[in-house]
């Protein structure tokens, strides 16, 4: 079956071409790996993810800042309420004992104040459990606890959080809480109407005026980037970020870079809190605050400029545009270089040429030139021709990519880059299925070769479809997956349904799946099919004279 006389002159006259086409191969391939590897890919692929990575966090930081406002400035509200309600209880209580409004207040603002207060901060802590348990939360979970800690340490009750407030920024503790301008706004007209079972006028105007807004927003507006400053520099916290960055190659060194100090954290805060606060006066006043659900168009103005001011650059774009940052981001740009554009098409190109002209001159180009009927005027059979021809053209592509995967293993030690999927494992496989790629494509041209009895037809044939698969996967790439979405042309994808290169599943091999299996073998039974066919059609066929 096998003609050692008959290899060895297939070795002789095809030999040079398959060295030259062999080095330029290695030569590119080389080049292309250790340019790319050593050179900005993976610079600019880390600056995109780092970019993303900071932006998003800068934007959950200035979220969580106008959240915390929001409750801080809520509670604020709140606890005058309930001040001046524990107020009004007590001053009744006195007023019950002794008929005179005036000893009444007197003894309330003097000896009860303290109870007073106690009596408001536990309303407070009665209301922050029904905020949190109307979001979702149970009794001192970590959330019900982050709601009250927000408010407790703007309020500073006795100042409880000055050890806090020192801890995170020396000389930063606030003074106590003013209830005073509370008490002195409650005047006569209100006593008078408390006695009566009526609201007190005055101390009501005070507790929505704008001075006492102010108060409260300036407060809110000093303590929440105090609080959040300290909360993000605390180490558990800093170890939780590096725990949700992990899958994102964030070290603890990198993470450094970012410079998540509590100078910047505290400085995004306020910057977030001055332009909300400035934008929600400004908005707000445009409501009317005569209408049914004013209540409803306030959060829901709120919500729109928290999105607005405390989004990200991402949220800020178009979806489309931002899911592809993100997807270039966290895209493997080597593993794309080498597997979907050098050894499914540039490291194609070379090959193909070199099989389809092989494959001619084997069986084809002898028929053509007569020297066939030489060769089978010998005691060499047809068998013996098709089998020793299809082992030479087999055996020198395979030995062709033997030569890229050695060349593929070495570089890729050379670069060692850490952010690639890529492995030596890979490679072997992702040249496998190169291999693979030319052996069904010889085993359709090695067909035309035994089918025709002209060089021209058979190459234009075989080799017209092994560069049109070439083109059609060029194309195609351009519409798959492979490509970020913002440059990605989806029609071109229908290219991909009409190559054989297609069952060359680069991306499933990097990404560690099975389904390169079954394309491999869909590949390797197209090769075995055409060199049976072509075989068997060769050994029957009436050869020219």
């Amino acid at each position: 079956m096998f003609s050692k006389a008959l290899f060895k002159q297939s070795c002789k006259a095809n030999g040079l071409m398959w060295g030259i086409i062999t080095f330029a191969v290695c030569f590119m391939l080389a080049c292309v790996m250790l340019i790319s590897g050593t050179g900005n890919i993976s610079a600019v692929k880390d600056s995109v993810e780092d970019t993303i990575i900071v932006e998003t966090i800068d934007s959950e930081l200035e979220k969580n800042a106008i959240n915390y406002y929001d409750v801080a400035t809520t509670a604020e509200e709140k606890f005058d309420e309930y001040f001046v309600s524990e107020f009004k209880a007590s001053f009744l209580a006195e007023f019950k004992k002794s008929g005179n409004a005036v000893e009444a207040y007197k003894t309330t603002a003097q000896t009860n104040i303290a109870t007073v207060y106690q009596a408001a901060i536990a309303d407070l802590n009665s209301y922050i459990l029904e905020v949190a348990k109307a979001r979702g939360f149970e009794e001192n979970s970590s959330a019900h606890q982050e709601l009250l800690g927000v408010a407790l340490f703007t309020i500073n009750p006795n100042g409880q959080a000055n050890d806090q407030f020192e801890a995170f920024e020396p000389g930063s503790k606030t003074d106590a809480y003013d209830v005073t301008s509370l008490v002195q706004n409650i005047n006569v007209a209100d006593l008078t109407a408390w006695a009566l079972g009526n609201e007190g006028t005055n101390i009501n105007e005070y507790l929505v005026s704008d001075t006492r807004n102010e108060y409260r927003n300036d407060r809110g507006a000093y303590a929440v980037p105090i609080l959040i400053g300290g909360n993000m520099t605390k180490p558990e916290v800093k170890a939780s970020m590096l725990q949700n960055l992990k899958e994102y190659g964030v070290t603890e060194e990198k993470y450094d870079t970012f410079d998540y100090s509590y100078t910047r954290v505290k400085h995004l805060s306020k910057t977030a809190l001055v332009s909300y606060q400035a934008r929600l006066e400004y908005e707000l006043s445009l409501l009317d605050k005569t209408s049914d659900n004013y209540n409803e168009l306030v959060l829901a103005k709120k919500k729109e400029l928290n999105q607005d001011i405390a989004g990200s650059l991402l949220d800020l774009l178009p979806t489309d545009v931002s899911d592809a940052i993100k997807e270039i981001g966290q895209m493997d740009l080597y593993s794309l270089i080498v597997g979907s554009i050098i050894f499914k098409i540039a490291g194609l190109l070379l090959p193909i040429i070199y099989m389809i002209m092989v494959s001619n001159n084997l069986i084809v180009g002898q028929v053509d030139s007569g020297s066939m009927a030489y060769v089978l005027s010998t005691s060499t059979k047809r068998d013996q021709v098709t089998f020793t021809q299809a082992c030479y053209l087999i055996l020198s592509l395979f030995l062709m990519f033997v030569c890229t995967t050695i060349t593929s293993i070495v570089c890729l030690a050379i670069v060692n880059i850490s952010s690639t999927n890529l492995t030596a494992g890979k490679l072997i496989l992702i040249n496998l299925g190169a291999f693979l790629v030319l052996f069904a494509m010889s085993g359709i041209n090695f067909l035309t070769s035994c089918i025709f009895d002209r060089s021209k037809k058979s190459m234009a044939i075989g080799g017209g479809l092994s560069m049109f698969f070439l083109v059609a996967t060029m194309l195609g790439l351009f519409g798959s997956k492979v490509i970020p979405s913002v440059v990605r042309i989806k029609a071109l994808n229908n290219f991909n349904y009409v190559t054989i290169i297609s069952f060359f599943d680069a991306v499933s091999i990097i990404e560690g799946t099975n389904t390169f299996i079954w394309k491999f073998v869909i590949l390797l039974v197209i090769g075995i099919v055409g060199y049976i066919i072509g075989a068997l059609r060769f050994k029957k066929k009436d050869l020219p004279l």
